[in-house]
């Protein structure tokens, strides 16, 4: 039904779950366009040639692969695997809403709704992506909501801990930590770091991420501290292996790996929290701990934290920051309730006085 829009009129259509819209300057034209627009929607999807699941599978991840992440696209890799078993190489246009809430459900007893919520946004995602690349138009997540779930709260270790853990270090693994604590960065940023992205003399250190839309690499300056300048040079100096590019490489001559950055360091953090004698936590909760650090003892505002941690959104950079409270203090202790100076009243007790 066509609808006005200032001194225009709209005329909307969606048929399988895809939305066209124009502007007409009558009420009249926007509703011949719409029947016209509707009968070709639905002739397109009779005559176009269908696609099948496999090949829509293949198609996306050949296309996502180099865009993301190794996780990303293996979680994605994971996901079509999944719906290949559950509804075999079948035309896409034939899974309907059902089959989707189904296998979704099934999902949610298998696992949990937060993992079952993530695929159902996987799913929506290669939808999307086979609306755009392979003109498929019936989309059967539109109308499915996510399940109801909840938010764990993510471990933030407090600065004890993390004290302890740098003092139970050697020379080379403080300094690796160190790139996390003295600039937020993510796991793989710190892993991929290689000496052209460390500037001594104007004291800046580059950081590249690919957690951007369409998986762009993103390279941001930010400068160094003192401290991490100084560390980076002595590492510099002193490093085993001297012909890599990379800042931290795998050191061991026996390795296989001897030379290469390092991909995955599963057991690094989960020895130095056991040899410092402190709760586990890993490098995701170092950037955590230090936008929690940063907001609530040295008073960092959460735009400032946001432009350290390379957040696109605020919102984001809120739910990384765990404030202890400690500026309520004031204000809970004003909900006394009981006197500073009690009230001592004398009462009968078994023909005795006393005090209540």
């Amino acid at each position: 039904m066509p609808y006005r829009e200032g001194k225009l009129w709209r005329g909307s259509v969606m048929v399988g779950g895809v939305r066209s819209t124009a502007m007409f300057d009558t009420k009249g034209a926007a509703r011949r366009w719409e029947d016209r627009e509707r009968s070709r929607l639905k002739s397109s999807s009779r005559n176009k040639t269908a696609t099948d699941l496999l090949t829509l599978c293949n198609k996306y991840c050949d296309y996502v692969e180099p865009r993301l992440t190794p996780k990303t696209f293996w979680e994605k890799k994971t996901l079509c695997r999944a719906v290949l078993a559950e509804w075999g190489n079948i035309p896409v246009d034939s899974i309907s809403p059902e089959m989707v809430s189904d296998f979704i459900s099934k999902q949610a007893q298998t696992h949990t709704n937060n993992i079952a919520n993530r695929q159902r946004k996987n799913l929506l995602a290669m939808w999307n992506w086979g609306h755009k690349l392979l003109s498929i138009v019936n989309n059967p997540l539109v109308n499915i909501d996510p399940l109801p779930h909840t938010t764990k709260v993510q471990y933030t270790p407090p600065q004890k801990d993390v004290l302890q853990v740098l003092a139970a270090t050697t020379r080379e693994e403080r300094i690796f930590l160190n790139c996390y604590l003295q600039t937020g960065a993510r796991k793989m940023e710190i892993f991929s770091l290689t000496w052209e992205d460390v500037n001594f003399e104007a004291g800046t250190i580059v950081l590249k991420t690919r957690k951007t839309r369409g998986g762009v690499v993103r390279r941001d300056v930010l400068p160094m501290s003192r401290e991490l300048r100084e560390d980076l040079k002595w590492w510099w100096e002193n490093r085993p292996v001297k012909d890599p590019v990379w800042v931290f490489v795998y050191n061991n001559p026996d390795s296989p790996w001897h030379g290469k950055p390092f991909s995955h360091r599963q057991k690094f953090m989960k020895g130095l929290c056991k040899r410092a004698g402190v709760k586990a936590f890993g490098f995701h909760a170092l950037r955590r701990y230090v936008a929690s650090i940063l907001a609530d003892k040295e008073k960092v505002s959460s735009k400032v934290i946001q432009r350290l941690l390379r957040h696109q959104s605020i919102a984001t950079t809120d739910r990384y920051i765990q404030r202890i409270n400690s500026d309520l203090q004031a204000t809970v202790d004003l909900l006394k309730t009981t006197p500073e100076s009690p009230c001592k009243i004398t009462c009968k007790k078994d023909g005795k006085s006393g005090e209540k």
